[in-house]
């Protein structure tokens, strides 16, 4: 009874295996990828291309991509003329400041072929990666960051590679952040190859970009002025360390946290001198932005925004030096969480921004900041926040004024070199990132307020 039963069972598999085996084999072989490719032209556009072949008629192309790194895919239309055999195209426009991607950028790629007969075939997913085909690129890399460059010597490259493995370690050991994917760093060599690198809405000032969403740094750096290279190079790619170890859905950093740790890369021991005179000069006379100022965008005023990230970069070394590199981490990894700032800093550091902002005074010898009590408990402090302007702790007339274009959050910005260019830098393409904005200025109108 028992082998009855056993081969009644075996029948019935063979059965199955009858009538579904060859529906099922046919689904798989119905619709074939004969060849696929992708051609690009920078600034122009990326085409991919695919020839594929059905028993049936092909009704239906899409060519899906993504960026590698993020979560959303995108889903097009391809042409082609409907038949047993296709060619099928789908092109992205880089002349459309909508579709820019910057030099880089890697695409995940696959299509979906429907034929008449209800078979569908999803390929497998290609990487496609996209680069400014203009020049031949140098490249140095590890497992953390590549560097591509195109002209300057081979030491050129290595100091520049050397230099940004030493401010990864920093923000390692310091910040307690680390990359979670690695990034890539373009140094074109002049201002002017640099924005045709850009997209075609960048403003002429543009001296560099943090692209946080692409993992990518684009930046003018010739060969003749490396010094400023280094340092605009560490300040821009520390922001994309920054936005892989604290990007959430909910809140961003408080701006002088961000551009702070920034600043605090360039040089861990001191301010650079595009942000100390200034930063000193406002210290003697008792007129530091609040906190809370400061953790809105920074002034459109020169002189203002250079002593914001000044300000922004001692206040981030004082947390260090002070709370020690595991209450930073802390921090910021509270900060990745969503947390509100106030909120982060008290789990963190026992203070709120108001009990920071005192603390770091105290550190420099100011009072607190008026209508507040330095002894007091952090929650006693006002929790009203202060409008995002050049608002300072003892407010003094605004000498410089000039102006800059709204951004949106998606990327950082670095200053042109001071020479030869005598622009001012913006940020076309996200949240601006001005460090050094206009050094010789900023200078010029620290000596004349204190000749006033």
């Amino acid at each position: 009874m028992k082998r009855f039963y056993k081969k009644l069972g075996l029948a019935f598999i063979l059965l199955l295996g009858l009538v579904f085996g060859p529906g099922v084999a046919a689904a798989q072989e119905a619709v074939q990828v004969v060849d696929q490719s992708v051609d690009a032209d920078f600034r122009d556009h990326i085409t991919f291309t695919l020839n594929a072949k059905s028993t049936t008629e092909i009704v239906e192309v899409d060519l899906l991509y993504q960026v590698v790194g993020q979560l959303a895919s995108s889903r097009n239309e391809a042409e082609f003329t409907p038949g047993t055999s296709i060619n099928a195209e789908f092109m992205i426009d880089q002349t459309k400041p909508e579709n820019y991607m910057p030099p880089g950028t890697e695409l995940n790629y696959w299509w979906k072929i429907v034929d008449s007969a209800g078979y569908e075939l999803r390929t497998e997913k290609q990487r496609y990666l996209y680069l400014d085909n203009r020049y031949e690129w140098q490249t140095l890399e590890n497992e953390r960051l590549t560097l591509f460059w195109y002209e300057g010597d081979d030491s050129f490259g290595q100091t520049l590679f050397d230099r940004a493995n030493v401010a990864l370690d920093t923000l390692a050991s310091d910040v307690g952040i680390s990359l979670k994917d690695p990034i890539k760093i373009f140094i074109y060599a002049s201002h002017q190859d640099l924005l045709r690198a850009l997209s075609s809405n960048a403003q002429e000032w543009t001296g560099g970009q943090a692209m946080t969403t692409f993992g990518v740094v684009v930046i003018g750096v010739p060969p003749s002025q490396l010094d400023w290279g280094l340092r605009a190079t560490t300040h821009e790619m520390s922001h994309l360390v920054i936005h892989q170890a604290t990007d959430n859905p909910f809140r961003g950093l408080p701006r002088w946290l961000d551009e702070g740790i920034a600043v605090y890369n360039e040089d861990t021991e001191n301010l650079i001198d595009d942000f100390a005179p200034i930063f000193d000069d406002a210290v003697q006379r008792n007129e530091l932005m609040t906190l809370r100022t400061l953790s809105s965008p920074f002034p459109a005023d020169p002189m203002l925004a250079n002593l914001a990230y000044g300000q922004s970069g001692a206040v981030v070394k004082f947390i260090i030096d002070t709370y020690g590199p595991e209450k930073m981490a802390k921090l910021l990894s509270i900060f990745a969480e969503g947390s509100l700032d106030d909120d982060a800093l008290q789990d963190a550091l026992g203070v709120d921004t108001v009990g920071l902002d005192n603390a770091f005074r105290a550190s420099l010898g100011l009072p607190p900041l008026p209508g507040t009590d330095a002894d007091a408990p952090a929650e006693a402090a006002t929790e009203e926040a202060e409008p995002a302007s050049a608002e300072m702790a003892n407010p003094v007339e605004n000498t410089a004024p000039t102006s800059q274009p709204e951004a949106n959050q998606d990327s950082t910005l670095a200053q042109l070199p001071p020479e030869p260019a005598p622009v001012q830098p913006a940020s076309p393409f996200g949240l601006p990132c001005l460090a050094g904005l206009l050094p010789l200025m900023a200078l010029g109108l620290v000596i004349a307020r204190r000749k006033a």
